[in-house]
């Protein structure tokens, strides 16, 4: 059987078994070729937009003697897809701003699939922006650490879900604290589209590793805002020069909301 990745094992566990599935962007094929032989899928259409990756896909279903049951078409995102041929779509393994394009381009045919499954690679917090403002809901979500890097998959459905008495009992309590901690809606808001509500409110192991590299990675900022400050004023900073959001800007602002939020879930 094909071997997946972490990464694309994930976004495989989100296909419903049983449903026709379109791999937008297969590149190599290895999705869709699991996504049979697993017997998960009855049916997989393999695109991409490059003649290149489409070929290697081709070769690679060829080899494994699935010609019949993966078709591989070129095209721009979902623009080559009929409506009706498929109950799944996956978006896996691009930018997010490619991911938004592709929802965008075919926002016609989006109501007629029974799940999106997306694993945008950056702008996770715009995709989730985007999703939550087209009345489509994130019903669940995994987070991925592999190979030094953090990947969220989402799977997308239409009608609100039911997530569940120990998500909703987290979401009340952590929802309180973020509001007493943060105060401001916008940045509750921003929160949770840049880490996603599921991987929040379902306490996901993965997330306090991304928060300890993305704390780290704001301490590393503001030392970098300290240094400047010093090179400036050409005399060792004190509390004077340091305090206040004007001489830090956007990265001191940061620096405290991953603290707060870190706080929170740890139950602080």
């Amino acid at each position: 059987m094909q071997k997946l990745s972490k990464r694309l094992q994930a976004v495989a566990d989100f296909v419903t078994p049983g449903s026709r599935t379109a791999d937008i962007g297969t590149d190599h094929g290895f999705l869709p070729i699991y996504l049979i032989q697993s017997g998960r899928c009855p049916h997989v259409i393999a695109m991409d937009i490059r003649k290149g990756p489409l070929m290697r896909a081709q070769e690679h279903i060829a080899a494994a003697g699935l010609e019949a049951v993966i078709r591989t078409r070129l095209s721009d995102g979902m623009q080559e897809l009929e409506k009706g041929e498929a109950d799944s779509v996956v978006i896996a393994g691009m930018g997010g701003q490619t991911v938004l394009h592709i929802l965008e381009a075919s926002r016609r045919l989006l109501p007629d699939f029974e799940e999106v499954i997306l694993e945008p690679q950056s702008d996770t917090a715009k995709v989730r922006a985007y999703v939550r403002e087209h009345k489509m809901y994130i019903d669940k979500e995994d987070l991925v650490y592999e190979a030094g890097k953090f990947y969220p998959v989402m799977h997308i459905v239409w009608k609100k879900p039911q997530m569940g008495d120990t998500w909703e009992k987290n979401s009340r309590n952590m929802s309180r604290q973020l509001q007493e901690k943060l105060v401001e809606p916008q940045r509750i808001r921003g929160l949770l589209d840049r880490y996603g509500e599921c991987i929040i409110y379902g306490k996901h192991p993965v997330l306090r590793k991304m928060l300890e590299r993305d704390q780290q990675r704001e301490r590393g900022i503001l030392e970098e805002l300290r240094k400047g400050a010093r090179e400036a004023c050409g005399q060792p900073c004190t509390g004077r020069h340091l305090s206040g959001r004007r001489k830090f800007g956007c990265g001191w602002r940061r620096f405290r909301r991953c603290g707060r939020f870190w706080s929170v879930f740890e139950g602080r």
